[in-house]
């Protein structure tokens, strides 16, 4: 895979993550992971000064896939019983 395209995914798989927090009730679990992926992302926006080695994109991208399974991990807890949505 090139640089590029691997940058793309990346940028990609971190759109995803945010999308899935969105659709989570507001709670410290979801602001930590927002938190967590907000500094992926402006790690990957500090690559246009310097472009990364192909060893810091596969960095980072652990660490937004490490992210992307914590949020599933909470969407079943946000989801309430019987998997409905929980309100407040």
């Amino acid at each position: 895979m090139t640089l590029n395209a691997q940058f793309i995914v990346i940028r990609e798989a971190i759109e995803v993550v945010l999308r899935h927090l969105e659709s989570l009730p507001p709670s410290d679990a979801r602001e930590q992971l927002r938190s967590r992926v907000q500094d992926c992302a402006q790690d990957m926006e500090m690559w246009s000064a310097s472009w990364p080695t192909p060893r810091e994109m596969d960095v980072l991208m652990k660490r937004v896939l490490t992210i992307h399974v914590d949020v599933t991990k909470v969407e079943p807890a946000a989801a309430g019983p019987k998997g409905g949505a929980v309100t407040a």
